[in-house]
């Protein structure tokens, strides 16, 4: 949304004020700071990025209470009718991680594949949201960088103009020496800081979500149930700034061990 908003305002100052439009500044710009980033990431980390994006963004949000609710009501269910109030409460399950740690108690899974099969899947999706986030943060360095380089190249330009008494072309070497700085300084804070910083907290409150549920998920299979989960969560997931920013009833739970070991 942030970022169609910027174009839709520059290409609506660009035509009110030609002048603020400059392809070679901008292609110095954007095309360095993508050159740089395809060169220091894998295909295959990018196309990570867009997906953790579209489907950590497109969630709608949960707010930690709420969601330790759900789980609370999940193990009622279990204490009550067993697995079956959890196979008929597992098609309204909307998340896909939850859906998984449900099913896997209602296949009765061993505790140690269970252990496993969970752990693997948050650890992949730790990893997977820590290389998005360094992404957004590495553009959001080379773009200003680009800038900077691009009024250099532009101030050599205008010497080299002035040593010539080439008059004409001041204003095109004046144009890219600052306009550069602009685009650079524009996209990284109004454009790509903002959604990195979205980013960041929506995947870090998807991993105290996924922690949460692991957690209940191997107190279940270890058959203790309890109302109240005082431990914290474990690194590297979540991050400890977000996790400190909830207070001790926002991890009021479901069913967990006061400390998860592998048997």
């Amino acid at each position: 949304m942030a970022p169609a908003l910027v174009l839709i305002v520059f290409a609506g100052v660009s035509i009110a004020r030609p002048e603020f439009l400059n392809l070679p500044s901008l292609a110095l710009t954007v095309g360095g700071s993508a050159a740089v980033i395809f060169f220091s990431y894998s295909p295959r980390q990018l196309r990570e990025l867009v997906q953790v994006s579209r489907s950590t963004l497109g969630e709608p949000p949960i707010v930690p209470r709420e969601y330790a609710g759900e789980l609370s009501h999940l193990t009622e269910l279990y204490r009550i009718e067993g697995l079956r109030g959890l196979e008929h409460a597992e098609r309204r399950l909307e998340d896909p991680f939850l859906r998984r740690a449900a099913g896997m108690l209602i296949d009765l899974q061993k505790e140690e594949k269970m252990f496993a099969t969970l752990e693997r899947d948050l650890s992949d999706a730790v990893c997977r949201h820590e290389v998005s986030n360094q992404i957004l943060l590495s553009l959001s360095k080379t773009l200003p960088a680009f800038g900077l380089i691009g009024t250099l190249v532009g101030m050599v330009i205008l010497l080299g103009d002035l040593y010539t008494q080439d008059v004409q072309s001041l204003p095109a070497a004046l144009s890219l020496a600052v306009l550069t700085t602009l685009y650079g300084a524009v996209l990284a804070n109004v454009v790509v800081a903002p959604f990195a910083a979205r980013l960041h907290v929506a995947t870090t409150e998807k991993e105290i979500r996924m922690q949460l549920t692991f957690d209940w998920a191997m107190s279940l299979a270890r058959g203790e149930v309890v109302s109240v989960l005082k431990s914290k969560p474990h690194k590297p997931y979540p991050s400890p700034e977000i996790a400190r920013s909830f207070r001790d009833e926002d991890w009021v739970l479901l069913s967990a061990s006061p400390q998860r070991q592998r048997a």
